[in-house]
């Protein structure tokens, strides 16, 4: 909090006046430990002004920084610590993670992407071309998919990257299988918000898929559209 040296000045007065802190405090508009401290410096030193605090200066080279910041390009998934080792630098302790803050790297939760193949690329801007049309065909389509909630002992991964870059190849891990899962539930979104979230029990066997679809998705998607109405799966 920005407090002038006549307000400090005033803050003193009024202390010497024998003023309470919590008084002086409502009187300048000011937090209560800032006064607290207005009070603490001028009886210890008999000054007003705080003490300008001197950074730290800069320890490592720029040919030491440089091997820092090239090996977090290459290994994004490595911690600072580790990249800190492999490199031998020689800053102080902390100092390796603030360059890499300086030089934009950002350490952060990975994202998850499932793996795709060209052919899988490909047949989605395939897919998207075909049905690229206006807002009167899209209003009427519905989003259908399961979501698998699950737990891992190995906890989330974090990942060094720039900004803005959260979703590209390099810095994202790559979803090959479901691992250990808790509940599995389908729902559906439209553009007129979500639908309904449904608990599926056990197996997700195609007969009970059948059911979820005929008795649990169907009837609420009608609801909202009575009609002329796409129900597009997850794929």
């Amino acid at each position: 909090m920005h407090i002038s040296e006549a307000q400090r000045a005033r803050a003193i007065a009024k202390l010497e006046e024998n003023w309470s802190l919590s008084e002086v405090a409502a009187e300048l508009n000011v937090s209560k430990s800032c006064i607290f401290y207005i009070k603490k410096r001028w009886q210890g030193e008999q000054r007003l002004q705080r003490t300008i605090r001197q950074g730290i200066g800069k320890v490592s080279t720029e040919n030491e920084d440089k091997p820092l910041v090239e090996f977090i390009s290459h290994n994004p998934f490595e911690t600072a610590v580790k990249a800190r080792e492999e490199t031998f630098f020689q800053g102080l302790s902390e100092q390796h993670k603030r360059h890499l803050k300086q030089c934009g790297f950002k350490n952060c939760v990975a994202a998850h992407k499932v793996f795709l193949t060209e052919e899988h690329k490909q047949r989605r801007v395939q897919f998207a071309n075909e049905f690229l049309q206006g807002n009167e065909f899209w209003n009427t389509v519905v989003f259908s998919d399961e979501k698998t909630f699950q737990s891992s002992k190995n906890g989330r991964l974090r990942v060094y990257r720039p900004r803005n870059t959260r979703f590209e190849e390099n810095y994202t891990l790559r979803t090959t299988n479901s691992g250990r899962f808790s509940v599995n539930v389908r729902a559906w979104i439209s553009v007129h918000g979500p639908g309904v979230c449904w608990q599926i029990d056990g197996r997700l066997t195609s007969a009970h898929y059948t059911n979820i679809l005929e008795n649990m998705m169907l009837p609420a998607v009608r609801q909202v559209f009575p009609e002329n109405v796409v129900f597009q799966h997850e794929e």
